[in-house]
């Protein structure tokens, strides 16, 4: 009879543990401090009249977050860079912040200047990330770096720069650091999708699926899948004008705090494949395949 009493017990409870659910938002305050530290590496195939060229283009940056002000759904964050790596060889651009043992010279400054930049922003607890400013600041920094003090080379610098670093491109790295949440409480198994537009180096579409694997007390695990698809914009490269036609897919892990919904480490790999067609001055397909890697490391104060 007690043997008979304790599995119905124990058949009882099953319906509660299975159906235990977990929110996931940003939940920040005025203590919150977060250090983050991203590192993207990528190995560049391209085919140019018949010759193959593999390239490295690496870059990363560790940036530090605190709470400037927050209401019911949003939070205006302070972002500062606290360093900053390139290595693209087929660009002459190697530096690295951290590792640097002489003044930069010629374009590296402007790298360089990057480092105690500060930029704001708004995040919603879900993880949108709206109204960046700081950057027209940035960019002063970075020309003043340069040595530039003529008002029309500098306006043309910074022009020159705005193609990269924009309130675009800017939301566009805060995705390297920042996940998309669900408004809704989540199982295990359960999945969530999102779709973002990039402009840097081209415009991209990206449609990404989430899926809560695990959770703790302290900690949840996501994977994450996304599928890449430029969106037939072109570009100019070195005075070229090119359109790039790719697909590819992502692929990874993403651990996260469940207290502030702060990542903590994500570790993802990208395959992207297709052509970049020269329109001008000559026409040409050019084969490419772009494969890398993304790390972030977190950590909250």
């Amino acid at each position: 009879m007690k043997n008979t009493l304790l599995l119905a017990f124990f058949v009882a409870l099953i319906p509660f543990v299975s159906s235990a659910q977990i929110t996931l938002n940003y939940n920040l305050d005025e203590l919150t401090k977060y250090n983050s530290k991203i590192i993207v590496e990528q190995g560049i195939a391209q085919t140019v009249m018949g010759q193959t060229q593999n390239n490295q283009n690496d870059q990363g940056y560790g940036i530090t977050l605190t709470l400037a002000s927050s209401n019911t759904d949003s939070y205006t964050l302070n972002m500062v860079y606290n360093s900053i790596m390139i290595n693209s060889p087929m660009a002459g651009l190697t530096y690295d912040s951290e590792k640097a043992t002489s003044e930069p010279t010629g374009a590296l400054k402007a790298v360089a200047s990057i480092v105690g930049t500060e930029l704001n922003f708004e995040l919603n607890k879900y993880g949108l990330v709206n109204n960046v400013s700081g950057v027209d600041a940035m960019l002063d920094s970075m020309a003043k770096n340069m040595g530039l003090t003529d008002s029309l080379v500098t306006s043309a610098f910074k022009t020159q720069m705005e193609g990269q670093y924009n309130a675009e491109s800017i939301k566009s790295q805060m995705k390297k650091t920042l996940i998309i949440y669900p408004d809704k409480e989540l199982n295990k198994g359960d999945k969530w999708s999102a779709d973002e537009s990039v402009s840097v180096p081209f415009s991209m579409n990206i449609q990404t699926t989430y899926e809560l694997a695990d959770y703790d007390e302290n900690t949840a695990t996501i994977n994450v899948s996304s599928d890449i698809f430029t969106d037939g914009g072109s570009m100019t490269v070195n005075g070229a004008t090119m359109t790039p036609d790719l697909t590819g897919v992502q692929s990874g892990t993403i651990i996260v705090d469940r207290k502030t919904g702060l990542v903590l480490s994500t570790e993802t790999e990208q395959l992207i494949t297709g052509a970049m067609n020269m329109t001008s001055p000559s026409e040409m397909e050019i084969p490419i395949e772009i494969s890398g890697s993304s790390t972030t490391k977190g950590s909250i104060e």
